[in-house]
């Protein structure tokens, strides 16, 4: 039994040491592509939106928050 808490042990020890350093994200980039990635599925499905009660206003103010957080978003080097 005390072989397996072992292994166990040394199975989190070395995936810790493994794992590789994230780059940096940005958040409102990332978001503003999520909404025009959702807003041009629902542009080209009218039945998806009418199931879901998505309104074309809605997909305009969706546009209107996508342009303000890309001018919030700061570019990626």
């Amino acid at each position: 039994m005390d072989f397996l808490k072992l292994n166990h042990s040394a199975v989190y020890n070395t995936t810790a040491t493994a794992r590789t350093s994230r780059r940096k994200t940005n958040g409102a980039a990332t978001a503003a592509l999520l909404i025009q990635i959702a807003r041009e599925f629902l542009d080209t499905s009218p039945t998806l939106r009418k199931q879901l009660g998505v309104s074309l206003t809605d997909l305009a103010a969706a546009e209107k928050v996508r342009k303000d957080l890309l001018r919030k978003a700061v570019p990626l080097q």
